[in-house]
């Protein structure tokens, strides 16, 4: 938003498989990347534990991409699809003692993004054969929302409790994103006052960041949503409604200002390419944390000093600053980095959200154990 950016349960104990192979070492069958005696994953490993350690959230344990990502290319019923959205009402919110809270193996997102890249191409195949004002608009609502809501389709399945519907997800989706958008146009304002302007287009982070949070009081207060990954749902739908509007206002500037007609296009793909990697995990990762710490109390401003929210918050105002500074690596590296940095703190929030569910679990089934005996 800023005036120059970057376009910028089976059983809990299966699948304990390490987020990383074992080296060379410990896994002598399995061809290692390994030059100069450094080996890659090892590489990769500690990278992900000093990242977790400086956001004061757990190591990862038991977690592997190619598990929790096994059912993508499986074939799926129409039914089954409907049914996954058919969840977070008080009659369709499972008991605890029903919940799965081993690693989720999310789908759904993928059949969604293929859904909306159909749509998107048939968008650009007319408007490239017909050159038809009329459909730019839809050029650019579908194309700036198709990858944003298939990130957010991937939070909504990630919410193994399923006590949130998809009301609940549009609704801070569209008021969310424009009540964050207010909010940080106030803030560039207040900024432009403390005279932080030196700062460039890395300022949005410090603007835009506690605006979207500020998003957060349509829900905050609600006793139905406790756990972590409601708040890491509730943070993602906000960050997906702030990036496709943004990406949307971008988009049209492009094609009014620009005398390329592709402009346009190309603002629109770089951004979804690039969207699973900002807004919506910066918003979910500080969400997800401000959950952990209010759990069933109400919102009291103590709880963003508290040094967990802090250390969180800081990183994704860091990570947002970077991404808007003029560094720049070739092909999207920087990007690439700093969307890493925020998927392992995702990542990790979300095991702490599954072990929030599996100690309520246990807890509840040694009640109901005890008094049938």
């Amino acid at each position: 938003m800023s005036e120059k950016q970057s376009p910028s349960e089976g059983s809990d104990q299966q699948n304990n498989q390490p987020i990383l192979p074992q080296s060379t070492g410990e896994q002598n069958s399995q061809p290692a990347s390994n030059m100069g005696g450094i080996n890659s994953n090892e590489v990769m490993r500690g990278v992900a534990e000093r990242i977790t350690n400086a956001a004061g959230v757990e190591q990862l344990e038991g977690f592997s991409l190619k598990d929790m990502f096994s059912e993508v290319f499986k074939k799926h019923s129409e039914n089954e699809v409907e049914e996954y959205f058919t969840v977070g009402t008080a009659l369709t919110t499972p008991p605890i003692e029903e919940v799965d809270s081993s690693w989720p193996k999310p789908w759904v997102f993928f059949k969604t993004f293929l859904g909306a890249v159909a749509v998107y191409v048939g968008f650009v195949i007319a408007w490239r054969e017909f050159q038809n004002p009329n459909l730019i608009p839809g050029l650019i609502i579908v194309g700036s929302f198709a990858i944003p809501f298939s990130t957010l389709i991937f939070f909504f399945e990630a919410n193994v409790r399923k006590n949130v519907s998809l009301y609940q997800v549009i609704r801070l989706l569209f008021l969310g994103g424009i009540l964050s958008l207010i909010f940080s146009l106030i803030l560039f304002q207040v900024s432009s006052t403390l005279s932080l302007n030196w700062l460039g287009a890395s300022v949005a982070g410090i603007a835009e960041e506690p605006g979207k949070l500020l998003a957060l009081m349509l829900v905050i207060n609600n006793p139905r949503y406790k756990y972590t990954l409601n708040g890491l749902l509730f943070g993602a739908a906000i960050g997906t409604g702030f990036a496709a509007f943004e990406s949307a206002g971008y988009a049209l500037l492009a094609g009014l200002l620009s005398s390329n007609p592709d402009a346009m296009l190309n603002v629109i793909l770089l951004r979804g390419i690039l969207a699973p990697f900002g807004h919506i995990v910066w918003t979910g990762m500080s969400a997800a944390v401000l959950w952990k710490i209010k759990g069933t109390q109400k919102f009291r401003f103590s709880m963003v000093q508290d040094p967990r929210f802090v250390r969180v918050f800081g990183i994704s105002v860091v990570l947002h600053m970077l991404w808007n500074s003029p560094i720049e690596i070739p092909f999207l590296g920087k990007q690439i980095a700093l969307g890493f940095v925020a998927w392992v703190v995702i990542f990790a929030l979300i095991q702490d959200g599954l072990k929030q569910l599996r100690h309520e679990k246990l807890a509840v089934l040694s009640v109901n154990d005890a008094a049938r005996i």
